[in-house]
């Protein structure tokens, strides 16, 4: 029978009674740190600092509740990969929870449940994030237990043996069993043709299947040190005495030389490139995407904002233009859906996906979406149309920031991605910025047939079926 047992934890210093006094902690903030902290001047809860071994570190305090949030941010991600090594970045992330010598095998998890918190992490394609979540009281253990496996990952074949298993088995259920994401997948070969975003973030089977443990060592090796790495700490906290702890656990890891990160930017109007697929779907799927600009690499920032207003106008609810026209009037469609990330650090897609209506072809299907496209290219949109929509998304913006969780989301984000965490609160006031004449420019610029990619989507024939 298995007992349940409050373990004494005799390796973690937070557990100890011996912390310093906030004098002393101030007078080792000032002698220890690299660079001078600096305060927003948009936030004044918000501290911003870098130790001397690389680390930033920003700090948020939000008093509303006796909970904090403690997320890292690596800069790296499946578009740093390459060759045999695609999905690493994933296989690492699973191994970060197996265990140091301080917390053995499977104790980080166990702890958090044991002390009221919550921990988990993601891979994407230009980053590695890990959070934990705990009562305010437990943040210097969770600040420990964070520094101890930066730097002291014990990254035993025991684990990754049946780890690796567990990936392969993400990676059929997510993908190779589901064939939308399998699509999309391929999909994005011919939309980047030239960026490495095209890479799978959990990688190929191919590539789970040859993966090694002294890969993954290398990768962490590589990757995981502190100057390649943003803190972010958002919750009821001081900033002064929260930095000392950071200090304590964090300042005397040492930093490391970084591989160069691969390119993730496009050629300009690399001409048309479509797609055609079939595969064991119930009903025939559309993708169309073109290849735009982000914040980071438009060469005016007013095109990434626009190109939000832009999708946002297209679809978010009912009332929105292809929502509207397409589904609910003409009936070409029964579902549709828009995206953009205006906060890559390298370009970015606005894609569109489909479901025609039955008896409505993808090519109509197609013409249908393009139609309403070349629309925002030769007639000015309505002054009120855009403030209602923007009116809209600022709201829904503001409002995703509202708790700890989307406040460290929002700064990880921008900082990770090579903007300031201070743009978060100038944001609405960009958006606003945007006139009809921005999104009829903007149209004419990006949405041309020399950025698009298209992929049709279409069922298995009954007679491939039956072979």
């Amino acid at each position: 029978m298995l007992k349940s047992y409050v373990p004494p934890f005799p390796k973690l210093s937070f557990l100890k009674k011996h912390f310093l006094t906030i004098g002393l902690a101030l007078l080792t903030i000032q002698s220890s740190l690299g660079h001078a902290e600096t305060r927003s001047t948009l936030a004044r809860t918000t501290f911003e600092t870098t130790l001397s071994n690389g680390l930033k570190v920003i700090i948020r305090e939000d008093h509303r509740s006796p909970m904090v949030m403690t997320q890292i941010w690596y800069g790296v991600g499946s578009s740093d990969e390459s060759g045999n090594l695609l999905g690493i970045s994933h296989v690492l992330e699973h191994m970060m929870f197996k265990g140091t010598n301080k917390v053995p095998n499977d104790e980080f998890t166990r702890l958090s449940r044991l002390y009221g918190g919550s921990v988990n992490a993601s891979t994407f394609t230009n980053y590695t994030n890990y959070y934990q979540l705990y009562p305010k009281t437990y943040l210097p253990m969770a600040l420990e237990l964070e520094s101890d496996r930066m730097s002291n990952l014990l990254l035993r074949q025991q684990d990754f043996e049946p780890e690796i298993k567990v990936v392969m088995e993400e990676r059929r259920l997510r993908t190779d069993d589901n064939p939308r994401s399998l699509a999309f997948e391929r999909f994005k070969w011919i939309s980047y043709p030239t960026s490495h975003y095209r890479q799978p973030v959990i990688g190929y089977m191919k590539n789970l299947q040859n993966i090694q443990l002294e890969d993954v060592k290398k990768w962490y090796r590589d990757w995981y040190t502190p100057n390649n790495a943003i803190l972010i700490i958002v919750g009821d906290v001081d900033s002064e005495s929260t930095l000392l702890q950071v200090q304590k656990y964090f300042g005397d890891i040492p930093a490391r030389k970084t591989p160069p990160r691969n390119d993730v930017l496009e050629f300009d109007r690399v001409g048309y490139r479509h797609m055609e697929l079939n595969l064991p779907v119930q009903v025939p799927n559309l993708y169309m995407a073109w290849n735009v600009r982000s914040l980071v690499t438009a060469k005016n920032p007013q095109d990434a904002y626009a190109l939000t207003i832009i999708k946002n106008v297209l679809d978010s609810g009912i009332s929105s233009r292809l929502q509207d026209r397409l589904v609910r009037d003409k009936k070409v469609l029964t579902a549709i859906s828009v995206s953009y990330d205006p906060y890559n650090r390298g370009d970015s897609l606005l894609s569109i996906s489909a479901l025609p209506t039955d008896g409505v072809s993808l090519q109509d299907a197609e013409k249908a979406i393009q139609s309403e496209i070349d629309l925002l290219k030769t007639e000015l949109i309505q002054a009120e149309e855009v403030e209602r929509v923007t009116a809209k998304f600022v709201s829904n913006l503001v409002y995703s920031q509202d708790d700890i969780a989307g406040q460290t989301k929002m700064i990880g984000n921008l900082e990770i991605n090579g903007l300031s965490f201070r743009l978060m609160d100038e944001l609405p006031k960009h958006f606003e910025t945007v006139t009809p004449q921005d999104i009829q420019r903007v149209a004419n610029i990006y949405f041309v047939r020399d950025n698009l990619s298209t992929l049709y989507l279409s069922p298995v024939s009954p007679e491939n079926k039956a072979q």
